[in-house]
């Protein structure tokens, strides 16, 4: 029953995705991204990885969607759409795409030997690594972040 959710939640991920690329709504595109990190977040519950499926669920969907979502309503949509498709755009997309998905799959199954062991799956096992033998990089990315946040703040103020 298991397998059943992981491959449904699989496909609904990956339709919604498909959804999101290719709706021509921008807000519909962006809902459909959220609900594509969500049916993620369900595959990852269902392949055992509780905590990825957590942070899957909590930091994509509900941050990095949110502030897409938020800078989508902030532009001007209704010059966005007024744009012709070009078909050489599209074939040229297509066509990389297409040799992306291609090579990801000769990739996957040239690497592929067996049955992959899932040990690393909860908090305890990403947590000991990350704040003992990683916790040098783990402070200087936090501290970057934090220079990030206070420079898109500035500049994103206005002047009074």
């Amino acid at each position: 029953m298991r397998e059943v959710f992981f491959y449904l939640f699989a496909f609904l991920s990956v339709a919604f995705a498909v959804v999101s690329v290719t709706h021509r709504n921008v807000i519909k595109g962006g809902l459909s991204l959220l609900a594509s990190f969500v049916a993620l977040g369900a595959v990852y519950f269902t392949a055992g990885a509780e905590f990825i499926g957590i942070v899957q669920v909590i930091v994509y969907g509900g941050a990095i969607v949110v502030l897409y979502l938020f800078a989508l309503m902030t532009m001007d949509l209704k010059s966005f759409g007024k744009e012709p498709l070009r078909t050489v755009s599209l074939a040229v997309g297509g066509a990389v795409s297409l040799f992306l998905l291609l090579s990801i799959l000769y990739a996957g199954y040239s690497f592929y030997e067996g049955s992959v062991p899932a040990t690393i799956s909860g908090a305890k096992e990403l947590a000991l690594p990350l704040f003992y033998r990683f916790l040098l990089p783990f402070e200087v990315v936090s501290v970057l972040l934090l220079v990030a946040t206070v420079g898109a703040v500035a500049v994103g103020r206005r002047e009074e």
